[in-house]
Parts: C-alpha cells; sequence; structure tokens
C-alpha cells in the first residue's frame, strides 16, 4: 500500500501542476461542448459530452428538497444549443439544461426520473456521466452484448479474488480487490435495499464468503461470495450496501479493482483571478474499463487530498451462503451458537453509587439503599446486622446483595416493596413454596402433545429429555412414524418443546475427498566384460618348441563349465577365464580372434544395460457423511487365505484396497475436525507364499483440522535407494587401464515417494 500512497502522491502533484499550467487559471481559454448526446443502454443511460480538450469538472450533486436533480459544476465551459436532445421512453433522464450564468463556470443540470448512483468518467469520445437504472431480481441476470462477447470469449475462470482491504480519507472511501490477474467487471443497482453490484466474469474465489463493515460516506458494508459456477458464467460478486445514491467510481489497474465511494460536494466555487486562495476542485475519479486499455484523453480531473490511508476494522462472520444465490441472502450460520433455554445467572443493572460505611446498623443502610432504588422495604423479625464497608460506583443492587450475604440474610423483591428476612426463614418458605408447586404439579391438568421427528431418531431424543420429565410425564415413541407422544404438566411441557426445537435440527454434511499421490523413478546401469584365451604349440600343428622336453605346450585362460551354465554368454572356447558380466544385460558384443590354424585364440565378450523409467498413481477416493458420523468407503480387491485347524479348513479374505474411513465435526467457526484413517494396500503376485501373494501396505491415521474447502497434506513418505555393485580380479584391477578388463559394474537407483492429501467441504 506503501508503494500505491506514494503513486497517488506523484499522480496527485502532476494533476495538480496541469490544473495550475492549463486547467482552472485564469489565463486559460474555455472549453467548448460541442455536442450532448444521449445512449439508454440496458443497463445504464449515459450523457456523452464531445469536447475538443479535456473538460475541468469542479464537482456534482444532488439538489435537496427537489425532484431527483443531479448538478455537475464544470470550470470554464461553454456549450452549444443543447435543445435538440432526443430522450428515449428507456432511459433515465427527462430533461438537461446548460447554465452559463457564472463568468468562468458552468453547469449542467439533469432532470432525472429518480436518484440512482452515478460516475463520470473519461471516454474516447468525451466525457460521459453514467446513471445506473435499477434493475430487479425478477428479470433474470442482464448483460450488455458487448461485454458478453468479451466474457463468451474468455470462458475458463483464470484470476482468482485474493483478499478485499477497506482505506480512505477524509472525503472518499476506496474497497480495493486484490486479483491475480486482469478480470471483466460488470456493474448494476439493485434497489430496495439500495445496492451496487460489481461482478467478477471468469473469477474464483476460494475463501468462505465475508463480510466487511465500513460505515463511511454512505456505504454501510461489502460482501464477496462466489455468486456462480459455470452456469453459463463464472462469477464472484461484491455487493456495497448503500444509504443513498452517490457518485462512485471503479478503476482497474496493477491486478487490483478499485471502488471508489466520493462525499457530497455542494456549494462549488469557481477559481478566479483574484489573489484570494481559489478552493481546489471537488475530486472526481477516472476509470479505466480494463487494466489494458490505453488512456484516452477525456476530463481533467484534480486528485483527492492525500491521506495516511490506514485499512478500516473489518470482520470476517460466518456466512451459510448457497453459491447459486446472491450474497444479499446471505445469512450468518446460527446452528453452531450457543442456545439459551433458561437463564439463571444474576446480572446487576442498578445505578452506580459510593457507599462508605463503619459499623452502621443493617436496617438503616438497607432503608438508605431502598429510597435510592425508590423502593419500600419491610423486615421480618430477627433482622439485625452490622455494616462496615467501601465501596467505589457500585450497582446499588450488587451493593445490597453483599451486606445481606454478610449478615446471613436474603431478599424478597414483590412489585416495588423489598422483604428483608433471615436466609433460613426464606429457605423454609422456598421448601414449603417447592412442595406447593409439585402438589400443583401432580394434581394439575395433563397435556398430550405428539412431535413429528425431522432429523433425529426418536430414541435419541427420548434418552435426552428423560430428566426433564416430571413424576407424572411419560414418552412414548414410535420408532415406525419416528414420532414423541409426551404427556407432562404444562409448565414442563415448554421446557420439553423447546428441547426438541434444539436437538431436532438439520445435521449438515461433509464432503471428504482423499488425494493419493505415489510417485516412483527407477534407474539401472550395468556393465560387464568377459574374456579368454587359449595357445597351443604341438608337432601335431607343426609348431612344436625348439626343445627336446617339452616339444609341446598348451595355455588354457577359458573357464571350462562343469555340467552347469555359467553367468553371461558362452563364447566358442566354452568359457571364459575372466567371467565378470553384467548382473543383467541387454546389449553384449563379442570379439574373437584367432590364427589360420586355431593355435591361438583370444575372446571377449562385452555386456551391457540400461533402463530409467517413472511412474505416477492418483488414487482420490471421495465420501459424504453426515457431521459427527463415520463413513468408509473401499476400492479395490480381497485376498482368500486358507488357514487349516482340527482338520478344518477355515478361508478368510484380507482386503488389498483402497479404503477411506473419516468421521468430521464442525466446529462453530466453519472449520472441520476429521479423525481420517486411510489405508492404500496392493497384492504382491510377485512375491508368492504358498501360492498366496504378501499385502504391500501404505496407510495413514490421525486426526486434523482443516478449513471449509481447504487442503492440508495428512503424511508422505519418501524413501531412496541406491546401490552399486562391483566384482573385481584381486590385484588385477588395479593396473592402469588395462584394470577395467578385470571388473564389472552394476548400479541400482530407486525413488519411492508417497503424499496423502484430504480436503472437506461442508455442502450447503
Amino acid at each position: 500500500m506503501r508503494g500505491k500512497t506514494y503513486l497517488r502522491v506523484l499522480s496527485f502533484l502532476g494533476v495538480l501542476s496541469l490544473m495550475c499550467g492549463l486547467g482552472v487559471s485564469s489565463d486559460r481559454p474555455p472549453v467548448n461542448i460541442d455536442q450532448i448526446s444521449v445512449q439508454a443502454g440496458v443497463l445504464n443511460t449515459k450523457i456523452v459530452l464531445e469536447s475538443a480538450a479535456p473538460l475541468a469538472i469542479l464537482g456534482s450533486h444532488y439538489l435537496e428538497g427537489t425532484s431527483p436533480t443531479l448538478v455537475v459544476d464544470l470550470n470554464k465551459i461553454t456549450t452549444q444549443d443543447a435543445s435538440n436532445l432526443r430522450f428515449s421512453e428507456s432511459s433515465l433522464v427527462n430533461n438537461v439544461q446548460v447554465d452559463n450564468a457564472a463568468e468562468d463556470s458552468s453547469r449542467l443540470i439533469f432532470d432525472l426520473k429518480e436518484q440512482v448512483p452515478y460516475r463520470i468518467y473519461s471516454d474516447p469520445k468525451g466525457t460521459v456521466i453514467e446513471f445506473n437504472q435499477y434493475q430487479n431480481g425478477q428479470k433474470g441476470y442482464i448483460l450488455e452484448p458487448a461485454l458478453q462477447a468479451k466474457i463468451e470469449s474468455q470462458s475458463m475462470p483464470s484470476t482468482y479474488l485474493m483478499d478485499i482491504q477497506v482505506t480512505g480519507s477524509s472525503d472518499r472511501v476506496d474497497i480495493v480487490a486484490e486479483l491475480t490477474d486482469e478480470t471483466l467487471s460488470h456493474v448494476f443497482v439493485l434497489n430496495d435495499p439500495l445496492r451496487l453490484v460489481v461482478d467478477l466474469h471468469n473469477t474464483l474465489y476460494t475463501r468462505q464468503s465475508t463480510n466487511y463493515k465500513v460505515n463511511r460516506l454512505g456505504v454501510e458494508k461489502v460482501r464477496a461470495a462466489q455468486f456462480q459456477m459455470d452456469d453459463p458464467y463464472t462469477i464472484t460478486r461484491m455487493v456495497f450496501d448503500l444509504k443513498k445514491p452517490q457518485l462512485y467510481s471503479v478503476e482497474a489497474q496493477d491486478n487490483q479493482l478499485i471502488v471508489s465511494f466520493f462525499d457530497k460536494q455542494e456549494g462549488m466555487v469557481t477559481p478566479n483571478g483574484d489573489d484570494e486562495e481559489a478552493p481546489q476542485p471537488a475530486p472526481v475519479p477516472e476509470e479505466r474499463p480494463t487494466p489494458t486499455a490505453e488512456k484516452a484523453s477525456g476530463i481533467e480531473l484534480s486528485a483527492p487530498p492525500v491521506a495516511n490511508l490506514k485499512p478500516a476494522k473489518v470482520e470476517f462472520p460466518i456466512i451459510n451462503v448457497n453459491t447459486a444465490q446472491d450474497p444479499e441472502q446471505e445469512e450468518e450460520v446460527t446452528q453452531f451458537a450457543p442456545l439459551t433455554i433458561a437463564e439463571q445467572d444474576t446480572k446487576f443493572r442498578g445505578e452506580a453509587l459510593t457507599l462508605r460505611f463503619s459499623d452502621a446498623d443493617l436496617q438503616d443502610v438497607v432503608f438508605y439503599l431502598a429510597e435510592f432504588a425508590g423502593l419500600n422495604v419491610t423486615f421480618d423479625p430477627g433482622v439485625t446486622g452490622i455494616v462496615s464497608l467501601n465501596l467505589v460506583e457500585v450497582p446499588w443492587d450488587q451493593a445490597l446483595d453483599l451486606i445481606l450475604k454478610q449478615n446471613k440474610m436474603g431478599k424478597v423483591i414483590e412489585g416495588n416493596v423489598l422483604r428483608i428476612a433471615p436466609m433460613t426463614v426464606l429457605t423454609r418458605e422456598r421448601e414449603e413454596m417447592r412442595r406447593l408447586e409439585d402438589s400443583k404439579e401432580l394434581s394439575g391438568a395433563l397435556k398430550i402433545r405428539t412431535f413429528w421427528l425431522s432429523y433425529s431418531r426418536a430414541p435419541d431424543v427420548q434418552a435426552l429429555l428423560t430428566s426433564k420429565i416430571s413424576t407424572r410425564g411419560e414418552i412414548i415413541i414410535d420408532n415406525r412414524t419416528n414420532t414423541l407422544t409426551i404427556t407432562d404438566v404444562e409448565d414442563r411441557m415448554a421446557i420439553l418443546e423447546s428441547m426438541i426445537e434444539v436437538f431436532d435440527t438439520p445435521t449438515p454434511q461433509v464432503s471428504i475427498e482423499a488425494r493419493i499421490v505415489e510417485a516412483t523413478s527407477t534407474f539401472i546401469r550395468n556393465l560387464g566384460v568377459q574374456w579368454g584365451f587359449r595357445g597351443i604349440q604341438d608337432p601335431y600343428y607343426g609348431n612344436q618348441t625348439s626343445l627336446k622336453f617339452p616339444n609341446k605346450a598348451l595355455v588354457d585362460g577359458a573357464m571350462i563349465p562343469q555340467g552347469i551354465v555359467t553367468k553371461g554368454i558362452a563364447g566358442p572356447l566354452g568359457g571364459y577365464a575372466i567371467n565378470l558380466p553384467a548382473p543383467a544385460f541387454s546389449t553384449a558384443m563379442g570379439i574373437s580372434f584367432a590364427n589360420v590354424l586355431d593355435t591361438f585364440r583370444l575372446d571377449m565378450a562385452l555386456t551391457a544395460l540400461e533402463t530409467s523409467g517413472s511412474g505416477k498413481i492418483i488414487s482420490a477416493p471421495k465420501i459424504t457423511t453426515q457431521n459427527n458420523q463415520e463413513a468408509n468407503i473401499v476400492q479395490g480387491r480381497q485376498i482368500p487365505v486358507q488357514t487349516v485347524a482340527n482338520f478344518t479348513v477355515t478361508t478368510r479374505y484380507v482386503n488389498a484396497a483402497l479404503e477411506l474411513r473419516a468421521t468430521p465435526q464442525i466446529t462453530a467457526e466453519g472449520t472441520i475436525i476429521m479423525y481420517i484413517e486411510i489405508q492404500n494396500n496392493a497384492a504382491d503376485f510377485a512375491n508368492l507364499v504358498n501360492g498366496i501373494p504378501p499385502i504391500t501396505t501404505q496407510s495413514a491415521q490421525t486426526t486434523v483440522m482443516v478449513p471449509d474447502g481447504g487442503t492440508t497434506v495428512i503424511g508422505g513418505i519418501y524413501r531412496t535407494e541406491d546401490s552399486i555393485t562391483r566384482e573385481k580380479v584381486p590385484l588385477l584391477h588395479k593396473i592402469p587401464v588395462l584394470g577395467n578388463l578385470f571388473k564389472s559394474f552394476a548400479r541400482t537407483k530407486q525413488n519411492r515417494e508417497l503424499l496423502i492429501f484430504i480436503t472437506p467441504r461442508i455442502i450447503k
């Protein structure tokens, strides 16, 4: 807000300099209004003042004590004859008069059919004075054709209303709607009572409906709610309760929608060329239809006094809103508010006084208090006592109670007579009176009433009423029709009826939606090598050694399998001396070298594998239940498990399913406390045990408090597995470069992530 105030200061200084140089100085030439035209639309009537230069508006106000007449004061204006204006029956304006009596100013006088809210703003055609026609909810939702075309071209909701702030100064109040993006606004007026409605199309309001008290400049309060969802438009509605029709503006800038209301302006004095200080023009707002609209030439505006704007105190009551209804029909939730059936607390309402007594006679003090309260007083025998006290600004009835308690006395007030008696006497009298009442009750006439319960079960209500039934009373329930038939005396019947009205109320329902997001990613890379060789020198091949002994030699560097399949791939030699293949592979390449007589052979094989993958599983169980009632939903399969005991085979079924159990409790503040148990179990058929798959379990159990419509994460598990396996030939794997021929490498990396979200909504 500090940055916005700074921008307003700069705007104010710039406009002020313009006004001093061109606008309100005595040497400024008059601006001529070339034409005045009337445009009667569906929702409003516009008076367009066409001129070659901007107009300086000094102020506007409704005349008091006359027919609906609006006066707009202009500085240094000349006009053409406006007698050729034509007014249709649909317009609000009966006539427009131009008063050029003053030397440096003119006055436009609008004769209206009724007083309505109005605004003054710039338009490419000139200056526009717009009057809003009263709308009526019976006609349905009305849109101007041009605005309807824009809305239909942007049908998807893309903007959110985040917050509303109330600011202002002595002569204006600003209601600022903070948005996430630009939006299209639709303004109209409702009467009985008077309300200005601003609809934000393709806009969502995720909060519960809110109510802001303003009580300034004719604006009582502003309310905001989600009015409509895709039927046929998505609309967030702001409703301003007004005490009277007045000047307002709607301005869109920097992802904000600012609705301003201005103080009544009257007694305008036009600036002159004298040395006396000329009054500043009254603030008149400039409206820009959308944040991206280019600024058109129009009114030459004076800025309001720059003040240190502070947010007004706002209240956020709990509102029970049906989003298909208008926010003006909102009512505060009273279902969970405490209800008083019988009040027994003592409240002191007497006039305050100051008392100072030392060892005063009790009867004298009581006489003084009775005279102060205007009561007659009488004392029973045995009323004696001494009073010493110092009380400052204490209600007289509270002082009397304190004095009597100190002396073990009591009081009875009948009409204007105050009776003082010992507590024992009054206690005995009350006991006798209670016995008398009991005897009257036992002998009094009985009433029989039948109550049809709509929302509660008759046995449950019967258990709650049992303690309030008299000795002669009786409650009969009929489960078939869910009714209570109560027989009791009249006094008890009234209390029972009040209790039934409290207990037999509709129980709100809660829709609970859970989202279980399970994401996995895997990466595997394996590299392996196999190689072997064989060399032979033998007379058979003609390459015997040059020695007599030995004259033949054999060097075999191949692993010879012994009736089993070796790992890796086989080669011409039947095996490999260095056999370090990849643990798992999808690619293999073999290389074999040999001479002509095959007396020397070298075989090599390379194996490799690299895989990566990712997956996501989203489970979204949703269930609706009543307040404080457990709900359960299951989706999946059951695995049969057989057990044998005493030669008897027993089959039981184990759930391998997605299961949600929830018990909601709605608080008086509109939040929801939930006991939640979620299980996401699955059968692992890849690892059967005696033909039965084990169960892979994911579960969460907790109690949380969540706002209505809010989302919270109730659990999450993040698991990372990263393993590296190397097989090596001792010592030889350390040889530089060639050491790679004596080792293999395998790496497996796996990530698992589990998040559980919960979103409760109160069904209204």
